[in-house]
């Protein structure tokens, strides 16, 4: 697994895994229960992560995701 992304906040890490699974990729976010618990104690970090194979597909998804929401 690589980390793909860091969030900030849960929200977006959640809805960039229900992204990429809606295209058939796995991902983990590795901070989920700790942000869930005491998201004070993450540093603003919360890794959202996917296997080797699946980084340049995932990059590019969740990238045509980010430019698809600056223009809405």
């Amino acid at each position: 697994m690589v980390v793909l992304r860091k969030y900030s906040l849960l929200l977006p890490a959640q809805l960039a895994k229900l992204e990429l699974a809606s295209h058939g990729i796995e991902s983990v976010i590795l901070d989920e229960a700790l942000a869930s618990l005491a998201p004070c104690f993450t540093m603003g970090e919360i890794r959202l992560a996917v296997a080797e194979e699946d980084e340049h597909e995932a990059g590019a998804i969740l990238d045509a995701v980010n430019k698809r929401d600056e223009y809405e």
